[in-house]
């Protein structure tokens, strides 16, 4: 069990250790395009539904009609595709929004900027046997939790926790590699496990799990009203190359467009790119992620992409009081609306 005040420190570290240390993922995608501006762009995670939309855009040649060419689109584990970006090996990349906080008090200057909001809400979640009876973050209090280091959901615990009133320490977790986090749970080592619930769901499904045998708390009904996932760019991209950033943004939104319009066809096009997803699990991730991160009242006002700043910053402060930062940054510091399409575009 991990001692309160070390919990959050520890974590970090055990997680960008272990960012460095993965297996192979499928051999690179090259995507047939002209010449222009290269980008190197981090996906969140494994190719998936979650992911298909930047990928159908690259496919579909949207940013190349935008005069970028994408010199990678590559897959990642999680937390680590901050890391590959605020480090500079990736200009772009889709990660999470309020995480910008924790990085901006370590490294101003080389923290990312978050330009293009797609996840509304968090989708961080815990997932665990119904049998287990777990139906409120009180009720994990002395449970075995697996936690995968590289998982956002595992990093947002202690700003769950705490929101909720409780001690993080009181949870006993058993970290593992995020490939094996489900079947450590079908093997049934833990009790339940951290993710978020269309990566969790989906590939339980893909196990031959029923929906009516797990339960998900997401983070986002118990007390943290986050934004998420983010297309998020480097300060050394942004002095280099600002000017391609509208067009970035501009591909971006059509392949969310295509997205909701047609999730069969992005997801055809995720199979080109990799031809080992499993189509009917993807599509229907995709299709999760729409309806309970992406589509809703804020999005139907504001348009994609855009934010509202006073939430952001009630965001980061629920990271500083979950995480026991020093300080509250201020989110003007984290975002931009600079570089957005029109709102015209941006309606869905």
């Amino acid at each position: 069990m991990l001692k309160a005040k070390s919990f959050v420190r520890r974590m970090f570290l055990k997680s960008t250790a272990a960012a460095g240390t993965l297996a192979a993922f499928p051999a690179p995608y090259v995507f047939a395009q002209a010449g222009g501006v290269p980008v190197r762009f981090t996906l969140n995670l494994p190719r998936n539904g979650t992911n298909s939309p930047f990928i159908h855009a690259a496919e579909r040649g949207y940013f190349a009609q935008e005069g970028i060419r994408i010199a990678s689109m590559d897959p990642a584990s999680g937390a680590d595709a901050m890391q590959r970006v605020a480090s500079d090996t990736y200009d772009l990349g889709f990660a999470d929004l309020p995480a910008l906080a924790e990085w901006h008090l370590r490294s101003p200057d080389a923290t990312p900027l978050g330009i293009f909001n797609v996840y509304r809400s968090t989708p961080a979640a815990i997932v665990s046997w119904k049998s287990a009876n777990i139906q409120k973050p009180a009720d994990l209090v002395g449970r075995t939790v697996g936690g995968p280091l590289t998982d956002n959901a595992f990093r947002l615990f202690p700003v769950f926790f705490r929101a909720n009133s409780l001690d993080p320490a009181s949870v006993k977790f058993n970290n593992m590699d995020l490939r094996l986090r489900e079947a450590v749970f079908m093997r049934r080592e833990v009790e339940a496990i951290t993710g978020f619930d269309s990566t969790i769901w989906l590939n339980l499904r893909g196990l031959g799990v029923k929906f009516e045998d797990i339960s998900i708390m997401l983070y986002s009904q118990h007390g943290l009203d986050l934004y998420s996932n983010s297309v998020i760019v480097s300060r050394k991209f942004l002095r280099e190359n600002e000017a391609a950033l509208p067009g970035f943004l501009r591909a971006t939104m059509r392949g969310w467009r295509d997205a909701v319009a047609d999730p069969v066809a992005v997801t055809e096009s995720l199979f080109k790119v990799d031809g080992l997803v499993n189509k009917d699990i993807e599509r229907d991730r995709l299709k999760w992620v729409l309806d309970n991160q992406v589509l809703g009242p804020e999005t139907a006002r504001l348009g994609l992409g855009q934010i509202e700043l006073p939430r952001l910053q009630r965001s980061v402060e629920l990271m500083a009081r979950g995480l026991e930062l020093p300080r509250v940054v201020q989110a003007d510091l984290l975002w931009s609306d600079k570089y957005l399409p029109s709102a015209e575009l941006r309606r869905l």
